[in-house]
């Protein structure tokens, strides 16, 4: 793989962390990141195709997929906008082949969140809501920097 490619997956890998973090911290995730995480995909689409999982248009559809999966989430008060945002970023740069390991990960993540929540009623997560974006971005963190080592 070229080193675009690799920079471009440890990049945005980061970035996806960088989300989860400030989501934990303020409960928001900042466009900015959002926007360098689509930026890299796009250069990676461009230059470095190979660091993608799949053809270009996959990842789009990918993409929409998990923009329309936010969508509904979101509708249905599980998660923020930023967090649909989120979602719909990454299943563009997982693709078809790491977009439901990543999505099953995430759910076991959320849920355990749920239940940490609940074990302290009183505690911060339960009173403020849960950051989703820390159950979505460290599995597809993992498999970005898996497929950047492989």
């Amino acid at each position: 793989m070229s080193w675009l490619g690799l920079t471009a997956l440890f990049a945005s890998a980061l970035l996806a962390l960088a989300a989860a973090g400030t989501d934990l911290q303020r409960r928001e995730i900042p466009h900015w990141i959002l926007a360098g995480m689509v930026l890299l995909w796009l250069a990676a689409a461009w230059l470095a195709p190979e660091a993608l999982n799949a053809a270009p248009w996959v990842g789009l559809v990918c993409g929409g997929a998990g923009l329309a999966l936010g969508f509904v989430l979101y509708a249905l008060g599980w998660l923020g906008g930023g967090d649909g945002k989120l979602l719909a970023v990454l299943a563009m740069w997982l693709g078809p082949a790491d977009l439901g390991l990543a999505l099953v990960a995430a759910g076991a993540l959320g849920l355990l969140l749920a239940l940490l929540a609940l074990a302290r009623p009183k505690g911060g997560l339960r009173r403020r809501g849960l950051p989703c974006a820390l159950a979505i971005a460290p599995p597809a963190a993992t498999l970005l920097a898996a497929r950047a080592l492989a």
